[in-house]
């Protein structure tokens, strides 16, 4: 029998969007303590609490030590501590309740160097040859599978993932900012999939963020829980993740305004 203190529906989403869209912000609100595997810089400028970490060269930090709001971020330059990392997370011996994964599109970046010849060294000027994008999507994969893993109930500590990508708006519709295979098969792993954008109150005058939940000529977007289709229709304004898991899981919610 699994021994979870999580009996909440945790869920595994996406958001993608323009680069300043708010995309970084939004999965910082998921509950913590969160893990954020950081491989852009943004978590620089979040207004949460935030705690570096090298996992590579100390331990984990402690409940104890971190509050509901705290992101412990992890700088990733290198694919292998995001394994390093997931290894850690399915032991369940740990203290966070959602992870951060900011972001998937440049994380794939990181993957390409690592698959494009195993064992030597990545030459930018080579030719990525066929076998190799068979490695980027398997190994693109298996790190999405274990993360969604990370939701379920057979999980060792049940958690919240949040998935962050770029959009290719040159695409209609706009969808995530992937290589490869991968971009026609995240959606299916993901219970929620939302498209980010601001947007003018026209009656406020005030800057707001929507986020597209339903598919449309726009953009690729995706809902699977019914509670969040109900609650908010097609478009979520100003999105705030502790708002939705809590329609997810039947409680009450305040709207929450960017601030």
């Amino acid at each position: 029998m699994t021994d979870n203190n999580n009996n909440n529906r945790t869920i595994i989403f996406g958001v993608h969007g323009w680069w300043g869209s708010g995309k970084t912000w939004l999965v910082h609100t998921l509950p913590g303590p969160r893990l954020v595997m950081d491989m852009e810089g943004g978590s620089e400028d979040v207004q949460c609490h935030t705690v570096s970490w090298n996992p590579l060269d100390s331990p984990c930090p402690g409940a104890s030590d971190l509050t509901e709001d705290t992101s412990v971020v992890v700088d990733i330059s290198d694919y292998t501590v995001v394994t390093h990392l997931l290894q850690i997370l399915e032991t369940g011996i740990h203290p966070f309740n959602s992870v951060v994964f900011d972001s998937l599109t440049e994380n794939q970046k990181q993957l390409k160097e690592a698959v494009a010849n195993p064992g030597q060294a990545y030459d930018p000027n080579a030719t990525f040859e066929q076998q190799a994008w068979g490695r980027l999507l398997n190994n693109g994969e298996l790190v999405i599978r274990r993360l969604r893993n990370l939701t379920r109930k057979n999980s060792k500590r049940r958690v919240n993932v949040g998935i962050v990508m770029a959009s290719d708006t040159e695409q209609v519709p706009a969808v995530p900012l992937l290589q490869g295979a991968l971009r026609k098969s995240i959606a299916g792993f993901l219970d929620l999939q939302g498209y980010l954008y601001t947007a003018v109150n026209n009656e406020t005058q005030e800057l707001a963020r929507i986020m597209q939940i339903s598919p449309s000529p726009m953009a690729q977007a995706k809902c699977r829980l019914h509670n969040v289709h109900v609650h908010y229709g097609d478009h979520i304004v100003n999105p705030d993740m502790r708002d939705i898991l809590a329609v997810i899981n039947g409680g009450s919610t305040a709207e929450t305004s960017y601030k």
